[in-house]
């Protein structure tokens, strides 16, 4: 590959890694209205039924796009777990006390 089109190429994926930790932060700041409603309807932050949904939606997917469901499904964990902490700060809680 010559230089020039290594190069495109790697801009390319430049923008698609910014992209993807845009949508990460989207997703995480969604942990707000997730917390307010779980808040509502008596719900505790680790719902385990629900992070089965999203790791099997997710494997799914990955399924579909010919993806490593391995490395997609641990991407989801951690995906959660930003949540999770998230949720757990806006809650005024730690996992750290």
């Amino acid at each position: 590959m010559p230089t020039g089109m290594l190069e495109t190429t790697r801009e390319k994926m430049r923008l698609i890694d910014r992209e993807i930790i845009e949508l990460i932060e989207v997703r995480t700041n969604l942990a707000s209205e997730v917390l307010s409603s779980k808040k509502e309807m008596g719900k505790p932050i680790i719902d385990e039924e629900q992070i089965q949904k999203v790791l099997d939606r997710a494997s799914s997917l990955a399924v579909e796009k010919g993806l490593d469901v391995d490395s997609v499904h641990q991407i989801f964990e951690i995906l959660i777990q930003m949540s999770i902490d998230k949720q757990n700060e806006y809650s005024g809680k730690s996992e750290y006390i």
